[in-house]
């Protein structure tokens, strides 16, 4: 085990996750973006009048930087135009408007011969389900497990690329961060899929040793034990670490704390220190889609802030739009002050109640304004170096936000803005209040455009 001293130990009441699983009403309406990742976006394989079922493919993928889109609702095709995504981009987007029936296409048969399953079967379903993999950058998670090559990126002096094999498979029951509960969630129940999604990801890596990383304030983990206990080779294990420590859920600090390895930022992926890693909701969907052959059409997320009259672990049908997801929570029982998708650490900011929850997406968070910390005219860099002491990837966050406040984004790039995993740690502790998660945002974007 590794040693992870950076980061921050947020509030107790900020950490506290209902593990209550509500099971939201059929949506009326989906709007569903033809890409909800990093890569190419489906084409659509529907026309506006058409009937579908749930699971029906209604958008194809060309190649691997791209996910099939299948219905989530059964209904009938009523738009297929230009919508805001999470992100706050204009996708092409499918909407579907619901009949009320929930009726399935007749899904294949359960493959009952796993082992019989090789690399490329698995790979094959993974990508037909439209599995995503999930994190700062969520892209096809076909291409995760098979990245492509980053030339020019991470070399040892003498040219070599810094390539092993992949010795451990850890498995993630921390989440992003502590507010969010999915994970921890579904590593204190049992699921069917989780240990289908174990071999299937062993097949694919190669890994002779996983890992599981839990929450030590969190057990018990009845299932993630008996996985242990019927390893008939030892290999695999539990290490408990502090989950309310942020970020220690993201896979760069997470790896550093669990295997005492470091990734190399900023083109570095797992792969290139011997490591797969993949949280646990991941892993149930890639089960599901690998044994039963189902699209990944619903999703798990967090639901949570003092403004939402309800709130907990949420199975939702993806293309839900904020709005309806608040009302079948009971609606709000106050004015919101912000209102975010993702974690309130990292998520972002939304005012338009119409944009739907995509796969990506790990929380909604209707937040008070003694919730949230309100920035108006921030102040200078004091140089005061608290930043410093909790980035979790040793960067310089201050001088960072100097330059990208003063539009220098070509000498943010220099210092390794593109090595911060926007975590916002640097924001929580700044005394004079520097937005620098935003500053860093839109530096990134303006220098990959």
């Amino acid at each position: 085990m590794g040693l992870f001293s950076k980061g921050i130990k947020l509030p107790k009441e900020v950490t506290n996750t209902t593990f209550k699983l509500i099971e939201t009403p059929l949506p009326k309406r989906v709007i569903l973006p033809l890409k909800q990742y990093i890569g190419e976006p489906a084409q659509p394989c529907v026309s506006v009048g058409d009937e579908v079922k749930v699971g029906q493919l209604i958008g194809t993928a060309d190649g691997d930087s791209a996910l099939p889109l299948h219905a989530t609702i059964s209904g009938k095709v009523v738009d297929i135009k230009e919508h805001l995504d999470p992100k706050g981009s204009t996708v092409p987007s499918i909407i579907i408007e619901g009949d009320g029936t929930d009726a399935w296409i007749e899904p294949p048969a359960e493959e009952k011969d796993m082992d019989a399953l090789g690399p490329s079967d698995i790979l094959k379903r993974i990508h037909g389900a439209g599995v995503v993999a999930k994190g700062l950058l969520p892209i096809p998670l076909g291409r995760d497990l098979l990245p492509l090559d980053q030339p020019k990126t991470h070399l040892y002096l003498d040219g070599r690329k810094v390539v092993k094999k992949i010795d451990t498979l850890l498995i993630n029951a921390l989440d992003a961060e502590p507010s969010l509960g999915v994970n921890k969630y579904l590593a204190r129940i049992h699921n069917d899929e989780l240990a289908n999604g174990i071999s299937a990801l062993k097949v694919i890596t190669g890994a002779q040793r996983t890992l599981f990383v839990v929450d030590k304030k969190s057990p018990p983990y009845p299932q993630l034990e008996s996985i242990v206990l019927t390893d008939e080779e030892e290999t695999t294990t539990i290490i408990s670490l502090d989950g309310e420590r942020f970020p220690l859920g993201l896979s760069v600090p997470l790896l550093k704390a669990a295997l005492g390895r470091e990734v190399p930022l900023p083109y570095g992926h797992p792969r290139d220190i011997g490591a797969a890693i993949y949280d646990i909701d991941t892993v149930v969907s890639i089960g599901s889609s690998v044994h039963k052959q189902i699209p990944q059409v619903e999703s798990l997320i967090t639901a949570g802030g003092g403004a939402l009259s309800n709130g907990g672990i949420i199975k939702i049908r993806i293309g839900t739009q904020i709005g309806v997801l608040i009302e079948s929570l009971g609606g709000l029982k106050e004015d919101p002050a912000k209102i975010i998708l993702g974690g309130p650490m990292m998520g972002m900011a939304h005012y338009d109640l119409t944009i739907p929850i995509t796969k990506d997406i790990p929380g909604l968070f209707v937040l008070t304004r003694d919730e949230i910390q309100v920035t108006g005219h921030y102040r200078e860099c004091i140089n005061c170096g608290l930043c410093v002491r909790v980035c979790p990837v040793n960067l310089v966050p201050g001088m960072l936000s100097m330059y990208c406040a003063s539009d220098c984004p070509e000498m943010a790039d220099r210092e390794g803005i593109f090595n911060c995993i926007e975590c916002g740690c640097c924001d929580y502790v700044c005394p004079s209040q520097r937005p620098m998660v935003h500053l860093f945002r839109h530096a990134k974007h303006q220098l990959m455009e």
